[in-house]
């Protein structure tokens, strides 16, 4: 009984990891996405344009090591950056 207790609380303590690790991974993508909104909102929006810039034009630096890509779609005065992540994950940032 104590061997197959054991086991359970293993399994459950890992899956905990498994989902900590992804919470924290889509955080520090959410957050960059975030960053690049203001970047492109401290750049000056037009109101009647619509254009599309990457973050890494926007912030001059690297992805996090899960993004994929990351575009600020900015339209009617209006940010949002869509990040791409790996496993078909996508995250959209507003202001």
């Amino acid at each position: 009984m104590r061997t197959f207790l054991l086991i359970l609380l293993t399994f459950v303590a890992g899956v905990m990891v498994f989902v900590a690790v992804l919470s924290w991974q889509g955080r520090a993508a959410r957050e960059y996405g975030r960053e690049a909104v203001q970047a492109a909102a401290r750049g000056g929006l037009s109101a009647n344009a619509a254009y599309e810039v990457s973050c890494q034009e926007l912030l001059k630096r690297k992805f996090p090591n899960t993004v994929q890509s990351c575009v600020v779609k900015v339209k009617d005065g209006r940010a949002t950056a869509t990040l791409r992540l790996e496993g078909q994950r996508t995250f959209q940032v507003g202001p």
